[in-house]
């Protein structure tokens, strides 16, 4: 810990006399500061003590960017000029800690202390914290958030994993806890003990920058996944999860990121919610809000969302931050207050505790206490506030161990790469397999090409090193540094390790003339790295290029796998007929190793889609739309689309690959499912059973997704809802019962006409469960 003390030394000043402020209070009396007590009698005892201004400094989370610069500015106020090089000034640590109280500390989407390993982020955050307790009045600790999306991806040497939506294709729970868990222990070593994830917003636009981020487009698969993360990332850990974007924020008017939502009450409560249920039912500690408009209503501003769903019917009861920036924009862009302080007052009063501001804090302190003197927010509803986020603080440790060993930070931070590896062999999703060209045999002659086969940062995507990637698609403003590649595996550096006559070709011209001595081409394409906002696409397609380069290597007759490395489904083009196409995603830092495994049979592929691939305008059985804008059919298009009368040609289901699809080395048979108990009541579980057998000569894994069918019901349904799933592996010629169940809950509804907000309900009446063609019928009393 020496060279943090020298460190902090370098930075200290002498805390001023607080003008107007409460003494400081007498430690032998200061029961909040006593491990041993009750953590409800020590929040109580210290909010007892507080002033108003030290609560409303509570509330607020400044970032990191407000501490630095590169000079120590008299008046206090740090101009971070974007660069990671800039220090903590001690003007700075002042102004925000101990003047205007701040309570929470943001590491933002391009904010990496100058050394960015894990020893790096230890002695950023022992620095100030040291500070913000030596100096203020009553002791109290900044808690640390951070966006940790797909592993503590801001450390440069962390091992990451598949970002969301890979994790969903492995349709397993435990793999998403798991990297909670690695996830956590990282940054525990590191003190940034607030992340801020799962995104539970569920899959509804391929069109949307954060599509990658969520895990599936049914409720009942996210929901079990996000559990899964929260689960890992809170248990025992030290560190707390936070269920965002609450809510409705993946579905906006034309899949652009923050523009409006238009959501019918019936579908935010029976489609949406029920994947953010499944982050609070694992006790999530806490919710962060939409930066959009749900129904012309800023969600920020919403009582309904904030305080009566998410509160009353969901029952939540953590802390709940805005998104970045979002109380001032209620005034800046919505326009639904005057200014600053009556936005803040609309924010409060609607349920939200603590605003990312995220640099304005004179503007918080000052305009919240102002909303306290005009009536406009009572001290009650702030106690309310402060009364949870220091209850977090204790809760997670801060009071009684603020600080963190910076010697064993590095060795945390890098952990975990095993577990990587196995998240991803299990994402790899095989999508065409024609005549069996895959496995190759190990000793093939390979030819590699393409723009993707050896780029990590191709691989890895957004939120890798830096908010759009290490670099951020082509734009500098959010650029990581060059000289941060995180170490990994590529996809030719998988394939060469593993086979012996592996060729890399750089271009077209030269994959084309290495063809001709090959026994396969491996083309890797897909997307370069993004975010939101940047990532925004109308239409997601392979870029010409690429289509260009697989159309020329299919010339040579010779068989083309296409491995796609994206964070979302993409028109493929001629892609779609290559001999192989494989989804491998992007975020993990082994993809290389678990795509090469796959190539060669080491493992046997059991990843399942968990969205729909849609079907492209100009394939056969495609959408007939002429001149399409976009190469993509009738966007967006989702596996649980409601029946009608419609007739028009491309309006049913047609994806080109649908939800859940997957093919492996093996075959699988589902038979005998019977349904155990065949009268629930509303409150009760649904038990079934069915058998599945490995038909195949490998052994394999198989995904054994349950649906229910509504025959009648008072409104729309869709034709089958996922319920329930489970994952089986056998030898060749193997088979297994298994046992499955769901609550009836998850069949609750929306009850009455167009207009109804009420809780949705568990119809009464006949269904039935469906496995494959089968099906078995049950009652609900």
């Amino acid at each position: 810990m020496a060279g943090v003390a020298l460190c902090f030394a370098s930075i200290v000043v002498a805390a001023p006399s607080l003008s107007g402020a409460a003494a400081a209070p007498d430690t032998d009396t200061a029961s909040y500061l006593d491990s041993h007590a009750p953590v409800n009698a020590r929040v109580e005892d210290l909010l007892r003590k507080m002033t108003l201004a030290e609560k409303v400094g509570q509330m607020d989370q400044i970032v990191t960017g407000a501490l630095r610069d590169s000079s120590n500015p008299a008046d206090g106020n740090c101009r971070n000029s974007g660069g990671n090089n800039d220090a903590l000034q001690p003007n700075c640590l002042q102004e925000v800690l101990i003047k205007n109280f701040t309570g929470s500390i943001l590491a933002g989407g391009t904010d990496n202390p100058p050394s960015n390993t894990g020893r790096g982020w230890a002695e950023w955050y022992n620095t100030i914290q040291h500070y913000a307790i030596d100096n203020s009045r009553l002791h109290i600790p900044v808690i640390f958030g951070v966006d940790a999306v797909h592993g503590f991806g801001h450390p440069f040497e962390a091992p990451l994993f598949p970002q969301s939506i890979g994790i969903g294709a492995t349709w397993d729970p435990e793999v998403a806890r798991t990297g909670g868990a690695v996830t956590a222990r990282g940054l525990k070593a590191t003190g940034w003990t607030w992340d801020f994830a799962p995104v539970q917003d569920l899959y509804r636009d391929n069109r949307w920058g954060r599509a990658y981020e969520t895990w599936a487009e049914q409720p009942v698969l996210s929901a079990a996944l996000g559990g899964g993360f929260v689960r890992g990332m809170q248990d025992g850990t030290g560190v707390v999860a936070t269920v965002k974007h609450f809510a409705g924020y993946s579905q906006s008017l034309n899949g652009h990121d923050r523009v409006e939502a238009q959501l019918p009450i019936r579908y935010l409560q029976d489609v949406l919610l029920p994947s953010y249920q499944g982050g609070i039912d694992a006790n999530a500690a806490t919710v962060m809000v939409n930066s959009g408009s749900v129904n012309n209503m800023p969600a920020h501003a919403s009582h309904f969302l904030l305080t009566t769903l998410l509160r009353e019917r969901m029952g939540f009861k953590g802390v709940v931050i805005s998104d970045f920036g979002d109380v001032p924009a209620l005034a800046s862009n919505y326009r639904i207050a005057a200014d600053f302080p009556e936005a803040i007052a609309k924010a409060v009063n609607a349920g939200v505790d603590m605003s990312m501001t995220p640099n304005d804090f004179r503007g918080w302190q000052n305009g919240l206490i102002q909303d306290v003197q005009r009536g406009l927010v009572s001290e009650r509803r702030i106690n309310d506030s402060v009364r949870r986020i220091l209850k977090l603080k204790f809760e997670l440790g801060l009071f009684d161990h603020p600080y963190v060993d910076p010697d064993k930070a590095d060795a945390a931070v890098t952990a975990g790469r095993d577990a990587t590896l196995k998240a991803t062999q299990q994402s790899i999703t095989l999508l065409r397999n024609q005549n069996n060209v895959l496995p190759l045999p190990q000793n093939s002659r390979l030819v590699v090409t393409g723009p993707s086969a050896d780029s990590m940062t191709n691989q890895l995507g957004g939120w890798s090193v830096s908010w759009q990637g290490v670099f951020g698609a082509g734009h500098v403003c959010c650029m990581g540094p060059a000289d941060q590649i995180p170490p990994g595996t590529t996809v030719l550096k998988g394939l060469q390790a593993a086979g012996p006559n592996v060729t890399f070709a750089p271009d077209q011209a030269s994959a084309v003339a290495a063809a001709a001595g090959a026994d396969a081409v491996v083309v890797a394409v897909g997307e370069k790295a993004y975010a939101e906002g940047l990532g925004d696409n109308p239409s997601p397609a392979l870029p010409a290029d690429q289509k260009a380069l697989i159309s020329a290597l299919q010339a040579t007759g010779k068989p083309v796998i296409v491995v796609v490395l994206a964070g979302r489904p993409l028109a493929l083009g001629p892609g779609r007929d290559a001999n192989g196409v494989i989804m491998a995603y992007q975020g993990s830092t082994e993809a290389g190793t678990a795509v090469a495994d796959v190539i060669f049979g080491r493992i046997n592929p059991s990843g399942r889609l968990p969205v729909s691939w849609p079907s492209e305008a100009d394939a056969p059985g495609g959408d007939f739309c002429g001149n399409c804008p976009s190469p993509l059919g009738d966007q967006p298009k989702t596996f649980d689309q409601l029946p009608s009368t419609a007739s028009g040609q491309g309006n049913q289901y047609n994806p080109l690959w649908p939800f859940g699809f997957g093919l492996s080395y093996t075959t699988f048979a589902n038979s005998d499912l019977a349904v155990a108990t065949p009268s629930v009541r509303r409150d009760g579980t649904v038990r079934l059973s069915v058998t599945v057998r490995n038909t195949g000569s490998r052994a394999g894994t198989q995904t054994v997704p349950v649906y229910v069918r509504q025959p009648v019901n008072d409104t729309v349904v869709p034709p089958q809802r996922l319920v329930a799933f489970t994952k089986v592996t056998l030898d060749p010629g193997q088979s297994r019962t298994v046992q499955l169940s769901f609550p009836a809950s998850v069949l609750a509804v929306t009850q009455g006409d167009i207009d109804s907000t009420a809780r949705p309900q568990v119809p009464t009446g006949a269904y039935q469960v469906q496995v494959d063609a089968m099906s078995a019928d049950f009652q609900v009393r």
